[in-house]
């Protein structure tokens, strides 16, 4: 099975009108772009979100059944990859880049349930820099009054470094 960085790395040497499935055990993953466009062109499936510490960026991804690989790529054209498949995508279906940036600003965080989201405490102006980030990150218009409650709680332990 491949790592994290060799996924990535495959997935950033895709054609712009190609999505790249990745498979994982009995799954089928599409990380970052290719998770993207499959959610805008061929079905939408739940997206994470994951800090790697080793490449210190989020990647995204998207999963689903090997069983269901055909029922979601339907006609489109399929090539047998390394790792999976590429999906390939016609011109119009591909929407505007902009949307991608938009899209990656509305998927929550997923943290680990061993706390691993960030080695060190952040201080100073680095905790700052968090708290801007994580409010940036976060999808105000699709939480209620407690999650937004539990979001500023923690935003304050951040930043009083407790």
């Amino acid at each position: 099975m491949p790592t994290y960085i060799d996924v990535i790395k495959f997935e950033e040497n895709a054609p712009v009108n190609t999505i790249r499935l990745v498979k994982s055990g009995e799954f089928y993953r599409a990380y970052n772009r290719s998770a993207w466009l499959f959610q805008c062109c061929i079905t939408e499936y739940k997206v994470m979100r994951k800090y790697l510490k080793a490449l210190k960026c989020d990647i995204y991804y998207i999963g689903f059944p090997e069983k269901s690989l055909f029922n979601n790529i339907g006609e489109r054209k399929s090539t047998k990859t390394e790792y999976g498949f590429d999906i390939e995508l016609m011109e119009f279906e591909i929407p505007e880049e902009e949307s991608y940036e938009t899209w990656k600003m509305t998927v929550a965080t997923e943290q680990s349930s061993k706390g691993d989201y960030y080695s060190l405490p952040l201080v100073g102006i680095e905790a700052e820099r968090e708290v801007i980030r994580r409010i940036r990150d976060f999808p105000l218009e699709n939480k209620t009054m407690i999650e937004c409650t539990v979001f500023i709680s923690e935003l304050r332990k951040l930043l009083n470094n407790t």
